[in-house]
């Protein structure tokens, strides 16, 4: 028996922000809720795929954009096969962005700024990782020795300091209705 696809997939969110801003969370967020509407979605986080597919590259501007390379292919695989794809990444730099949007066809992206501002990330970091950074303990942190940079571009800019997780979630799944509306009618 073949399965007909489901109209209601093949997209990706891309959510990008400082360490702390509220990425993962947010993105874990969507998955369940989608999840619970019976749409098949995946997450893709940053610290998940450096610790397996993306292991052997570091913080360089060279090594971010090669994890950002692939995490965009694997990503665009993904919703290839009708998923909704949430992806959370720092992806601190402008070009990496670029790059992003390169791989991932413009009418299946929605990317995301997850806003939230340095002092406020440094209070949530659960991880230590701004801790260590501040006392040199750890090199190339994003927001501490290695930029952030606005972005010139975004689908949407969630400010995670003004905003509760469920309404950020809310906003998300509400543009994922807009955005993708005509796909999801067949």
């Amino acid at each position: 028996m073949t399965r007909k696809p489901s109209s209601d997939g093949g997209q990706v969110f891309w959510l990008f922000g400082l360490p702390s801003s509220g990425k993962t969370t947010l993105a874990t967020a969507m998955k369940e809720a989608l999840l619970s509407e019976g749409v098949s979605a995946c997450l893709l986080d940053g610290d998940e795929l450096r610790s397996g597919v993306n292991r052997d590259l570091g913080f360089s501007d060279e090594d971010r954009a090669e994890n950002i390379r692939r995490a965009a292919h694997l990503a665009q695989l993904l919703a290839g096969q009708q998923l909704t794809v949430i992806a959370a990444f720092v992806t601190p730099k402008e070009v990496q962005r670029e790059l992003v949007r390169s791989i991932i066809p413009p009418e299946k992206l929605c990317l995301v700024h997850i806003d939230c501002p340095v002092e406020i990330c440094v209070a949530r970091d659960v991880k230590g990782l701004y801790a260590k950074a501040l006392t040199n303990q750890m090199e190339l942190m994003t927001g501490v020795q290695s930029t952030f940079e606005v972005p010139a571009f975004a689908d949407m800019t969630i400010p995670t300091s003004e905003m509760s997780i469920p309404a950020a979630l809310q906003k998300l799944l509400e543009a994922r209705r807009q955005r993708f509306r005509n796909e999801n009618q067949t």
